[in-house]
């Protein structure tokens, strides 16, 4: 009787935390969803991916050559972006390519790609500095800074963290970003722990 209970307890836990749960077998990421967070339609295809078996190396760096070398996996926004102004909390993962042969080279690339955002926000700054760190038990590179962007009611300062987990010759980029106005580092910090890539 009590093993009947736990099974039923494991069953009902895993059964309502998976209800929250963005799942892309196709391309190996799972990330648990915001509450009341609206997912954003997909402007790639993304959609018929996933109904296809995991993708191989190959077919997924054709995929990606074919998209620019950016596969959109999936974007949350707190809001809706229609009805509301201004710079909306959200959270975007996107496949890229990777040219890199090893973490270091790696790691290089991205603080790179960090100078490149200084040329075009000249107030760009590093709340902190890129680290290497672990994502679903894999190294990868974090870093969060802060810009002004301009938004349709004047310009808001944004904070982003940028997580890159490199996947052989991919890597996941996941940016959470916040306005000035809203402070969802916590929420981030926990979804980050719920990320899965395989």
């Amino acid at each position: 009787m009590k093993k009947i209970k736990l099974i039923l307890i494991l069953l009902i836990a895993n059964t309502c935390l998976g209800q929250n749960t963005f799942k892309n077998e196709s391309l190996g990421f799972n990330i648990e969803q915001p509450e009341k967070w609206i997912v954003a339609k997909n402007g790639e295809s993304v959609e018929n991916i996933k109904k296809q078996i995991k993708l191989d190396t190959e077919t997924l760096n054709k995929l990606l050559e074919q998209n620019k070398g950016t596969i959109q996996v999936v974007t949350f926004y707190k809001y809706p972006i229609e009805t509301t102004p201004g710079i909306i909390p959200t959270i975007k993962v996107n496949l890229r390519k990777n040219n890199s042969k090893t973490f270091d080279e790696f790691k290089k690339v991205i603080e790179e790609s960090f100078s490149g955002i200084k040329n075009v926000f000249p107030d760009f700054k590093y709340l902190s500095n890129p680290v290497k760190t672990k994502i679903s038990g894999l190294d990868c590179v974090k870093a969060v800074c802060t810009y002004t962007l301009k938004a349709k009611n004047g310009e808001e300062k944004v904070t982003i963290t940028v997580y890159a987990v490199p996947i052989k010759n991919q890597f996941y980029q996941i940016t959470f970003m916040d306005s000035e106005k809203e402070d969802n580092t916590e929420l981030y910090n926990e979804l980050a722990k719920t990320i899965e890539i395989y």
